[in-house]
């Protein structure tokens, strides 16, 4: 049987519901509809507004920073804790899919696993968005384009092209996932 207190606890809980759904509040410049959600920033003074007839300027796929340079792709586990949560949402963050990526075409992924299968053992991951490689050892940052390029006919165009988003090798200490959309996009974390 609900008593009147109870009534008025949901009532309360149900009130801060819809004052968390109100738009004019200090988080109303959040935009939630982006994977990673960041304020946006407003207008300003300072800043005149764009002429109505300029055309906007895309911009680049949301992205997570990065929690170490490109230079230098590996996380260690000696690493500090918020690089090493900054690593999992890169990671996550790579092979997202996002609306301009082609859609995923499991059976050309399982024709590329099936070639890296002399690098190790090959499986298709995410209906062909990752492609993944188990190895005893020897993963390192630059193993999953090489063997691409040694084991394929396919280049990291060719399979975003066809919605393959990553392509992952991984030891017992280490794996390293390889961007489809920019070469230079490794990331590497021991295990």
């Amino acid at each position: 049987m609900k008593t009147p207190r109870h009534a008025l606890c949901l009532a309360l809980a149900f009130t801060a519901l819809l004052a968390a759904c109100d738009k004019s509040g200090p988080l109303a410049d959040i935009d939630a509809s982006s994977p990673w959600p960041h304020a946006t920033p407003g207008p300003s003074a300072a800043a005149p507004s764009p002429a109505p007839d300029a055309s906007p300027v895309a911009s680049a796929r949301p992205m997570p920073p990065r929690p170490v340079p490109t230079s230098s792709p590996t996380v260690r586990i000696t690493m500090p804790m918020e690089v090493q949560l900054q690593a999992i949402q890169y990671m996550a963050a790579m092979q997202a899919p996002q609306p301009s990526d082609a859609p995923a075409d499991p059976e050309y992924a399982k024709q590329i696993a099936a070639s890296l299968a002399a690098v190790g053992r090959p499986d298709v991951i995410s209906s062909g968005r990752l492609i993944d490689v188990a190895m005893a050892k020897g993963c390192d940052a630059t193993l999953p384009r090489q063997a691409i390029v040694r084991n394929t006919a396919a280049s990291l165009t060719t399979l975003l092209a066809h919605g393959v988003l990553v392509v992952r090798c991984r030891d017992r200490e280490l794996q390293c996932m390889q961007s489809t959309r920019d070469a230079d996009d490794v990331l590497c974390v021991h295990k």
